[in-house]
């Protein structure tokens, strides 16, 4: 089944997440990563730049992989990743709104490219936070009839 062309600037629902110092230095022990601001106690610990991604990836898929209209499969990979910081690095305590629509879908031999983009904003501010880009690809979807692009 080829994904659905007709669910690009889709919006999803919003979801919510709240930074957590111990969700911070997990990640950093996870990447062996030793800098001090990701430990440490008070203001001054902050989120490695690519703490968003135990957010972004999986959480900012979910409902777009449980939309029935969009035509997604179990035979996909995670094809790229890209963040966008609109401001200081994330704090524990901080809390984002976070708000996926899917960017674009496009077609390259029988393989399908669906890139999610998730805007972040800092709840009760509004102030945007980042935005993450993710590129999925699925495996073997696109129709046989040559096509290329199936949408922009």
């Amino acid at each position: 089944m080829a994904l659905n062309p007709a669910k690009v600037g889709a919006v999803y629902p919003t979801y919510r997440y709240e930074v957590a110092r111990e969700k911070i230095r997990e990640y950093a022990t996870a990447l062996g990563e030793s800098d001090p601001r990701y430990t440490a106690e008070g203001d001054d610990c902050v989120a490695p730049p690519t703490f968003v991604a135990a957010f972004t990836i999986t959480r900012g898929a979910l409902d777009l992989f449980a939309d029935p209209e969009l035509g997604a499969h179990p035979a996909l990979v995670h094809g790229s990743q890209r963040f966008v910081w609109h401001g200081r690095p994330l704090r524990p305590g901080d809390v984002l709104a976070c708000t996926p629509r899917i960017a674009s879908i496009t077609a390259r031999g029988r393989n399908e490219f669906l890139v999610i983009e998730l805007d972040c904003v800092h709840e009760g501010s509004g102030e945007p936070a980042l935005t993450a880009e993710t590129t999925i690809v699925f495996l073997g979807s696109a129709p046989q009839d040559g096509a290329g692009e199936a949408a922009a």
